[in-house]
């Protein structure tokens, strides 16, 4: 379930973007709520979106979070185009500042991934970052 709503707030004009994570556990809270979703496991879905995100320096204290904030950085991983769609057309970003922007965040994702995940995706990312980023 955390996997499923771990970004319900990014399509929404919930609010900005940079706090999807907050916004959507207040989501997650209240669909689940009204769909008498047990109230404990609801605790356990909110903290897997409140702390998928590599980029906050969030504790992760239990494996079903770990789980989601590993595969958000995998998904960012498989959607690269959209992450220089996101820095050329919503960023405004120059080529230079938003290939800077986008090869930066891959690597804190990289970096906040799991040691486990960390080492199966090891020659993936090297693989991304030789391709796009190397001259």
């Amino acid at each position: 379930m955390g996997a499923l709503l771990h970004d319900i707030a990014m399509p929404s004009e919930y609010g900005e973007r940079e706090q999807h994570h907050i916004y959507g556990t207040e989501i997650t809270e209240q669909l689940l709520t009204e769909l008498n979703y047990p109230k404990e496991r609801i605790e356990h879905v909110k903290n897997c979106v409140l702390n998928h995100r590599g980029s906050k320096d969030r504790p992760r204290n239990t494996i079903e979070e770990q789980c989601v904030a590993d595969a958000d950085v995998i998904a960012h991983f498989d959607c690269i185009p959209s992450l220089f769609s996101l820095v050329y057309k919503e960023m405004n970003l120059s080529i230079s500042d938003g290939k800077e922007y986008v090869r930066k965040k891959l690597e804190r994702d990289y970096n906040k991934l799991s040691p486990r995940t960390r080492e199966i995706l090891e020659n993936r990312y090297n693989n991304i970052i030789d391709v796009l980023f190397v001259n």
